[in-house]
């Protein structure tokens, strides 16, 4: 039977936090998710417009009629609103026996709205005294704890007084500690903090533990693992309205977010090139045994950061090829070392994409009329790295410059074909155009 991981707190109708970024989260993780709705709320990314608290008896329903059918092995708590709802959510916690409960005591939303009332502050610390896990920001482990925070040894404090409580510091150096049966973790965010307002990181965040829990992962990988998870999909944060932004938990983007105007340009150009390689029903003719690459510079670039790619490579699973990884500044050394070398010689020529090499492929690279060159790897110094020397050596001994270069491989090294381009949609276009020859003159490779 599925796993089933269920959701207790309100609905947010930006789709930003709450129940709705909570079901996203389990997705992620490949549990599936049910919930109880507790409020409803009439927000957008700006403010909370109203809200509405359900009536208990329909609250209390929704949980029977989950846990009575579904396969529910951990619960997390979101928007509670009252004291009534706290006292009862903790009887049906008890009821059910729920040992992998997440509390997320939501008090403020990111917009500066109460979510909850001050009158059930202490009923939420009864409801936090048996969680398995508690997960408040900095402002509401101060309330809980009634410790100030202003640094990481108070907001450790603060943890070990609340007890097994992971105090989440996304305003404070984006360290979060975990105060767990006597042993204190720091988590580091990989990307740092990001000066922008984020909604819903929080639900995502507990979310994410209670999905690892429900998969019996122990607390501290299950907060390790939350920790990268939102860190990822902050990296993608989307801009959906004017007010704050929401973290990409549904997979929409497969770049980063950056505010500079020209690196977005870049990054777009890649993330439009990727999805329209990948949605083309012969693109996995071109895929070589280590995968695809796609990398751009931005005008005027000299050197690898100035460069971006994805992060990991497009991939062939059956007929579909498959991203992985992210676009994003330095994503790829590879193919930037190509793009780089490439752009010495002539500096529109600022992307490149490498595909597979075989007999048809070059074929159809002359039907289109591409100019070729070519290196030899067994020719290499032993001092160069190999992409640059091979594309300067292959763009020198060439007439014109180069739509593609291929080498014919090596020893340890698959025969390559890199096919440059003034931008990333370019190349794809590009090798798109070999693949509908392929298409035409041979079977299904």
């Amino acid at each position: 039977m599925q796993v089933t991981v269920l959701s207790i707190g309100g609905s947010d109708s930006s789709g930003g936090a709450g129940i709705q970024q909570d079901l996203k989260t389990f997705n992620s993780f490949r549990v599936h998710g049910a919930t109880a709705v507790t409020a409803v709320t009439a927000q957008n990314t700006q403010k909370i417009n109203d809200f509405l608290v359900l009536p208990l008896d329909m609250i209390e329903k929704q949980i029977d009629a989950v846990m009575q059918d579904l396969h529910v092995k951990a619960a997390k708590t979101g928007m509670l609103a009252n004291t009534e709802v706290i006292k009862l959510v903790k009887k049906k916690i008890r009821e059910y026996n729920i040992k992998n409960l997440v509390v997320d005591p939501v008090m403020v939303a990111t917009s500066g709205d109460a979510l909850l009332d001050e009158k059930a502050i202490d009923e939420m610390r009864k409801l936090v005294s048996v969680a398995r896990i508690t997960t408040p920001n900095i402002r509401e482990a101060e309330i809980l704890s009634r410790i100030k925070i202003k640094t990481i040894r108070d907001m450790q404090k603060a943890a070990d007084k609340l007890g097994n409580t992971v105090v989440k510091g996304g305003h404070l150096d984006a360290v979060d500690v975990l105060s767990y049966k006597g042993e204190v973790i720091c988590y580091r965010s990989r990307i740092g903090k990001r000066d922008v307002r984020l909604h819903g990181a929080g639900c995502a965040y507990s979310a994410a533990i209670a999905a690892s829990l429900a998969k019996e992962t122990g607390i501290l990988e299950a907060v390790a693992e939350a920790k990268k998870y939102v860190d990822a999909a902050i990296e993608k944060y989307l801009s959906v309205g004017h007010g704050s932004s929401l973290l990409d938990t549904g997979n929409i983007k497969l770049s980063e977010t950056v505010r500079d105007r020209q690196k977005k340009g870049v990054l777009d150009n890649i993330e439009k090139a990727v999805n329209g390689f990948i949605s083309h029903p012969e693109a996995c003719r071109l895929v070589p045994e280590v995968g695809c690459n796609i990398a751009m510079a931005l005008p005027g670039a000299m050197e690898l950061g100035e460069t971006a790619g994805l992060s990991g490579r497009l991939v062939k699973a059956e007929r579909q090829v498959i991203p992985t990884g992210l676009v994003k500044f330095r994503g790829s050394s590879h193919m930037a070392r190509v793009v780089l070398k490439a752009m010495e010689y002539d500096k529109e020529k600022r992307a490149a994409m490498n595909i597979k090499y075989g007999a048809e492929i070059m074929d159809a690279c002359r039907e289109q009329g591409y100019v070729i060159a070519s290196f030899d790897r067994t020719k290499e110094p032993p001092s160069r790295e190999t992409m640059e020397w091979g594309t300067s050596k292959a763009i020198e001994e060439s007439d014109e410059f180069p739509d593609v270069i291929f080498d014919e491989g090596g020893r340890g090294r698959e025969a390559m074909v890199r096919v440059l381009g003034c931008d990333a949609v370019d190349v794809k276009n590009k090798a798109l155009e070999i693949a509908g020859i392929l298409k035409q003159t041979t079977k299904f490779i």
